[in-house]
């Protein structure tokens, strides 16, 4: 590899100010034209073209009476002179770009529900006003979300806040509540289920421990009943559907999420009662939007962030 001292470049004391030089005199072919563009003098312009051809031992330009002409070396140096520019013009654009917030990377932690709305129009809108903008989308459980975001490898993430120790530094912003409801595939129940019913049911549900599981096991106590025994746990969601799909199952999934799913005919909710359902719901969470220090975001990242808040308030946030 090449020391900087053993660069060409630094051997001809190559300057910032002979790039629009070579470009110039390649448009113009001469030197009281080209001078005028660069709003210099002609004998300025004539010692910054000598500078270079001493620097570099070869002639780049030919003088003529009525101008001047490259030399087969001139040609080159005006070729990679005009790439140089427009790299250098590319990198200002995209600089102001990433200062405006319109270019960049921004990452997003999120939970399933916000995936269902919030998150397919976030993304339209960003792709509406910052074409270029890239994202990168990270699903989840809240307390997994909450760990990276407090280890900096998210910028924000849209989950259910969980006071820990060490993430005092987080902020939390109210979106949305996240009722639930009991669903299987469509046509399976074609009637209300009572609670003894579906305590004896095969279920597929979120692992102990997660909010949703909390919830579903918590009905049953309150009821003075043990939660149901035959459970599957599983946390991905495509297995979940497609053990709905090809088994006699029930699971708990929040309601925008049926809904969601409901609309392609791969699931339906089965009636429970308002009783059983305001049970299900007794204790419920509410999702929102949650950051570290939102002035240390990058201007994409508040750009992003901006537009979320818009999305989540035209979706009726709290």
């Amino acid at each position: 590899m090449k020391t900087l001292s053993s660069s060409w470049f630094v051997r001809a004391r190559l300057k910032s100010r002979h790039i629009p030089m070579l470009v110039a005199l390649g448009e113009t072919a001469n030197l009281n034209r080209a001078a005028q563009g660069l709003g210099i003098s002609q004998p300025a312009l004539s010692k910054l073209l000598k500078e270079l051809e001493d620097g570099l031992d070869v002639p780049l330009f030919e003088r003529h009476a009525r101008g001047v002409v490259p030399t087969r070396y001139g040609e080159a140096m005006i070729r990679h002179a005009r790439r140089m520019l427009t790299g250098l013009e590319n990198a200002f654009d995209e600089v102001g770009a990433l200062r405006r917030g319109e270019q960049g990377s921004v990452r997003i932690g999120t939970i399933l529900t916000p995936c269902a709305e919030l998150l397919p129009e976030l993304i339209r809108r960003v792709k509406q006003h910052h074409p270029a903008l890239e994202l990168s989308i990270h699903t989840g459980s809240s307390r997994d979300l909450l760990t990276l975001l407090n280890d900096d490898q998210l910028d924000f993430v849209v989950a259910r806040y969980f006071a820990e120790p060490g993430r005092t530094e987080l902020c939390f912003e109210p979106l949305h509540r996240e009722p639930l409801c009991v669903c299987a595939r469509p046509g399976l129940i074609g009637r209300e289920m009572p609670l003894a019913e579906l305590h004896e049911a095969d279920w597929v549900l979120p692992p102990p421990g997660s909010v949703l599981r909390e919830a579903f096991d918590a009905l049953f106590q309150h009821a003075g009943m043990t939660p149901p025994r035959k459970v599957v746990n599983v946390e991905n969601l495509l297995l979940v559907t497609t053990l709905l799909e090809k088994n006699a199952m029930l699971t708990v999934l929040p309601r925008d999420v049926v809904e969601h799913y409901a609309r392609y005919g791969m699931l339906a909710r089965v009636e429970v009662g308002a009783g059983i359902e305001s049970g299900l719901n007794r204790d419920l969470m509410v999702y929102g939007l949650i950051t570290r220090r939102e002035d240390l975001l990058s201007p994409a990242a508040k750009r992003v962030l901006a537009l979320l808040r818009e999305g989540a308030q035209a979706h009726g946030a709290l």
